[in-house]
């Protein structure tokens, strides 16, 4: 478990509530989403779980890239044993911040759909089981 800055756990003794935004629980997707690992956002979940602060999950439904069932699957699996997750909340995606992105020289990769190959291969990695396509 990362251990985090003092002043972290000094804030969360004091915090009501955590809302947290989740946009894909599978890292590889949420790479070619994002353009970063998912890895620190679930580590801070689990550590939130860990000291029982009520947590209010946001999860981002992007058309084709986390509205599918193992999308859905993926976060039933991680939130399942967290006793500390009063809500999960299905925001709808929107484009409201893609100027920060266009602005910032990068490509923003919501709002358009991925390839079969992108869906394919990131429902692959990772996870065992039969693979519907």
């Amino acid at each position: 478990m990362r251990r985090y800055d003092p002043v972290i756990d000094e804030l969360l003794e004091v915090t009501d509530l955590v809302m947290l935004d989740l946009k894909q629980m599978n890292d590889e997707i949420h790479q070619n989403l994002v353009g970063v690992s998912n890895h620190r956002t679930l580590e801070f979940a689990r550590y939130l779980s860990n000291k029982n602060i009520n947590v209010w999950i946001r999860y981002v439904v992007v058309p084709g890239w986390s509205d599918d069932d193992d999308s859905a699957h993926r976060l039933g699996e991680f939130t399942r044993d967290m006793g500390n997750v009063e809500k999960i909340e299905l925001l709808p995606y929107h484009e409201l911040g893609k100027h920060k992105w266009v602005c910032h020289g990068r490509r923003v990769q919501a709002g358009r759909r991925p390839s079969a190959q992108e869906r394919d291969h990131g429902t692959r990695e990772g996870h065992s089981g039969t693979v519907r396509s």
